[in-house]
């Protein structure tokens, strides 16, 4: 058996519950005593005792860490085959899934990855998905934004802080290929913010992606009508409740919250949910999509070429 076969056979022995522990420990929400579903899914049920999953909303599941992976988190299969080895230490204890309990195990500490000695890479990557210098710039100096390296591929590391500034999450994303993940030991509650300027800001722009934030500031830098910082933007992670309540609670000021979610169904189903919560808390609520394309940096990438057209 090749090297990449045995680290696929080795990938698929790791249970949904043994990588969710490991990195989301917080998603983890047991409904019965044989049970379990995620914070961000509701309608996602996990059995421990046999080891399968299943998303009943999107009619998807399985019975490994790959097929969560690929199904529910959307990444590709030799992306998730990477982060799941990153478990080899935690995974070669573990024998096939029995009809019993899964006895939890400590989540690793998080620590952050060790940062380049610059971002060049980085620079240049976001800098060709639109962003620009100036919030590249601001992100970087800001410590939310820099890069790292594994092996031989580069890597955007986007950093989510506590209220006092310490990092407490990070997301990476590869310079090359579709490479993404969190960071072993995240605590998804902390998202990626780009604060404004101003602390008693009033509004908030939420996107599921950094990349999607970076990108609505760079949009709202090129429209000149109000400073690109006149508002806070932050990104969850993908669809998740939990850093929104963890902004709010620590801006009790917000009074307007524009959420800036895909324009698929995952995203507009998440935006219903999320409307609705926050104006029960008397919020005013701005749903608003990207006008072109999937997310706001398709929309950016199409109005920046239209931009170009019409100089």
């Amino acid at each position: 058996m090749g090297k990449y076969q045995k680290n696929i056979e080795a990938a698929r022995r790791i249970t949904v519950m043994q990588y969710l522990e490991t990195y989301h420990p917080g998603e983890l929400v047991r409904k019965t005593d044989r049970e379990y579903c995620t914070r961000t899914h509701d309608s996602l049920i996990i059995t421990p005792a046999n080891g399968f999953f299943h998303w009943f909303s999107r009619r998807v599941g399985g019975n490994n860490a790959i097929d969560y992976l690929t199904k529910v988190e959307g990444m590709d299969f030799v992306s998730a085959v990477r982060l799941l080895n990153e478990m080899a230490p935690v995974a070669a204890s573990f024998q096939p899934a029995k009809a019993a309990p899964v006895k939890p195990h400590e989540p690793r500490p998080f620590t952050l990855p060790t940062p380049d000695r610059n971002a060049e890479a980085v620079a240049a990557y976001l800098m060709h998905r639109g962003i620009s210098p100036k919030v590249l710039r601001y992100c970087v100096g800001s410590g939310i934004l820099y890069q790292t390296t594994r092996g031989n591929y580069r890597n955007c590391v986007f950093v989510g802080k506590d209220e006092h500034g310490v990092a407490r999450c990070a997301f990476q994303r590869g310079c090359q290929g579709t490479f993404r993940g969190d960071v072993s030991g995240s605590q998804k509650q902390y998202g990626f913010l780009i604060s404004a300027e101003d602390p008693e800001c009033d509004t908030v722009e939420i996107y599921e992606a950094p990349i999607d934030a970076m990108s609505g500031a760079t949009i709202r830098q090129y429209k000149h009508d109000r400073p690109w910082r006149s508002v806070h933007y932050l990104a969850l992670g993908g669809l998740n409740n939990q850093p929104i309540d963890y902004f709010l609670e620590h801006h009790p000021g917000i009074k307007t919250v524009v959420l800036c979610f895909d324009r698929d169904e995952p995203g507009r189903n998440f935006a219903g949910t999320v409307a609705k919560k926050l104006t029960e808390k008397n919020l005013v609520v701005v749903d608003m999509p990207p006008a072109v394309g999937k997310d706001y940096n398709e929309y950016l990438l199409a109005a920046k070429k239209l931009i170009s057209m019409e100089r």
